[in-house]
């Protein structure tokens, strides 16, 4: 039987262009190591660098197209959809729009290396109108620059990565186990970060349903719609009467907020 390392290493470019795929499309699987591994392996002559690096590229690039059309199609609910994906579905919305309308379209450059923007940046760029070529344009040059960046860490510290391998493989006693146990580590690592964010952001909730028989109700409440800018110029609908205040202009604007009724919160 081929031992697992061997089969991997013979179908390296396969392992990298599928990983990096089913991560760029909403799994948590970390692709980095795997971009590391292909500079160790181009420094010891096993693997083609430009051929790793338009591997990964062609990944992103594909993955990074159903986000945009989803965007384009779905709205805020591809967003919705993205963080939920991500494990962090409390705070990546809002924080990703803020960063879009503060740094545009730019931003696609550097998303790929900011944990999380890089999944929610493509549907973004969707939901916010702008044209395909762009996309495609920005997209690529930042899949680019994050491949070679990681390439050439890989190829730089290929010594260390084949120690710290043969390390991991003696205590877990296979490549794949090891593996897996780094998975794991991650993963639970972010489930743990995300009860500890819900832990500080509970505030009682009101499901639309509840809201709406409220309102219906003649109930004096008021709703305050803090959703970002670029949700609003894609879905100019509101409800009726809502308040519309954006959130970082909470700070300047809270006056206009009645102190004698009921507050209801419309965010992402």
């Amino acid at each position: 039987m081929v031992h697992f390392a061997e089969l991997a290493l013979r179908h390296y470019y396969v392992l990298l262009f599928a990983a990096t795929l089913v991560a760029q499309l909403g799994l948590p699987l970390p692709a980095a190591p795997l971009m590391l591994g292909a500079g160790a392996l181009v420094l010891r002559g096993e693997l083609s660098g430009p051929l790793a690096v338009l591997t990964t590229v062609a990944s992103f690039g594909l993955a990074h197209l159903v986000w945009f059309f989803a965007g384009r199609r779905r709205g805020a609910a591809a967003l919705r959809l993205v963080c939920r994906l991500s494990l962090e579905p409390d705070t990546c919305v809002r924080k990703t729009e803020d960063l879009f309308g503060r740094f545009g379209a730019n931003l696609l450059l550097a998303a790929p290396f900011i944990p999380g923007l890089g999944l929610v940046a493509p549907p973004l760029a969707g939901l916010s109108g702008m044209r395909l070529w762009r996309f495609l344009l920005l997209d690529v040059a930042g899949a680019l620059l994050w491949a070679i960046a990681y390439v050439v860490a890989g190829y730089l510290l290929g010594p260390q990565l084949a120690i710290a391998l043969a390390l991991l493989q003696s205590i877990s006693g296979s490549v794949a186990s090891g593996a897996f146990l780094v998975l794991a580590a991650y993963l639970a690592w972010k489930l743990i970060d995300r009860r500890r964010l819900l832990r500080e952001l509970r505030t009682a909730r009101i499901t639309p349903q509840e809201l709406r028989q409220r309102i219906e109700a003649g109930e004096p409440l008021l709703v305050v719609d803090l959703r970002h800018e670029i949700e609003l110029d894609a879905d100019r609908q509101t409800l009726p009467g809502a308040l519309h205040i954006a959130f970082e202009d909470l700070d300047l604007r809270h006056g206009e907020i009645p102190r004698d009724r009921e507050i209801a919160l419309f965010c992402s």
